[in-house]
């Protein structure tokens, strides 16, 4: 049967370290462990961990919806335009023209390390009124980065991320602004400092971001480029330029071919004609329950749930229950 995965993948949970840690007491692994891939690497399976993507769930006594959805993707997932998609195309984005995924992740890097960045962050983000599903491309960060971004759930207080403006305007950040902006609360300041102290001891102390909106107005996308310099001042008028220019090309390759194949694209919904019974499985499985939950509450058996639920896949051309999850909240709703 389909394996249901509760928490982040594997190699994001473990026990929180710091004030932060209170936020993430609700991660508990049931995950075994497998060896991580390092970012950029190809990897041994496809879709391996789109396949072990997981939601992060903080339950209350009378049974909350899920609080939130973690998707990661690599550029092997996104593949590749066929020769036929690209001979066809009137025009393609200078990323569409490499014949394999590895060259272009080697082209990706040489232009971040040309314009003066270490790293780069690519993260898009659904927010409704129930919960936020967050699709990360992992790529070109660090493994033991996101580990610690998401398991101490830095995300919900980035300053970097809540400063930036929604219209595509870079933000340029530093450390040292960020550290004598702190809030006067307490805990707060506290969370704050240790994502700051964490910035800077992995070497991103300055850098650029910018949020782009999506054609779907509950998304948009974040770019960050990060530096290891802390004088904001190398980041000259020109360079700026060339970053946000760059920040176009990345995100306008990822919007056109990667939707599909991590569970983003909502144009599934509309053409999918479901059964009443599929209808309530799918319901069941966007509100969080597992599938013991799903036989007990529609009287099927686990076996019977898990055919629908590998038929509802097929209907939705997804991949594993995040992707449907994600594909589907609006389908339900």
């Amino acid at each position: 049967m389909e394996h249901e995965c509760d928490t982040l993948p594997h190699w994001l949970t473990g026990s929180p370290q710091g004030e932060a840690g209170h936020a993430s007491a609700a991660y508990k692994s049931t995950v075994s462990a497998q060896p991580a891939y390092p970012a950029g690497a190809r990897q041994a399976v496809n879709s391996a961990h789109a396949a072990d993507a997981s939601r992060a769930e903080t339950r209350t006594a009378t049974g909350a919806a899920p609080s939130g959805f973690l998707t990661l993707f690599t550029e092997e997932e996104i593949g590749t335009p066929s020769p036929a998609a690209r001979r066809a195309a009137p025009y393609i984005g200078p990323l569409g023209r490499f014949g394999s995924a590895q060259d272009r992740i080697e082209f990706v890097r040489r232009r971040i390390r040309q314009l003066g960045f270490d790293s780069f962050s690519y993260t898009a983000t659904r927010t409704s009124s129930h919960h936020k599903t967050m699709f990360v491309l992992t790529s070109y960060e660090s493994q033991t980065w996101l580990t610690r971004y998401f398991r101490e759930r830095y995300f919900e207080l980035d300053p970097r991320v809540a400063l930036a403006s929604p219209t595509g305007m870079p933000f340029l950040w530093n450390t040292a602004d960020m550290r004598a902006d702190l809030p006067r609360a307490q805990m707060r300041s506290e969370r704050l400092t240790g994502l700051i102290d964490m910035l800077e001891a992995t070497g991103r102390k300055s850098g650029i971001l910018t949020q782009m909106p999506l054609p779907e107005p509950e998304l948009n996308a974040s770019l960050c480029f990060n530096s290891e310099i802390g004088n904001p001042r190398w980041m000259t008028e020109s360079i700026v330029a060339e970053t946000l220019m760059f920040a176009h090309t990345i995100h306008e390759f990822i919007w056109t071919h990667a939707k599909s194949a991590i569970g983003m694209a909502p144009e599934q919904r509309q053409r999918v004609a479901l059964s009443e019974l599929q209808h309530a499985v799918l319901r069941a499985v966007v509100q969080g329950q597992r599938d013991k939950e799903i036989a007990y509450f529609l009287g099927l058996s686990p076996h019977n749930v898990d055919y629908h639920l590998r038929r509802l896949r097929q209907l939705f051309n997804v991949r594993n229950r995040v992707q449907l999850i994600n594909v589907a909240q609006a389908y339900v709703s």
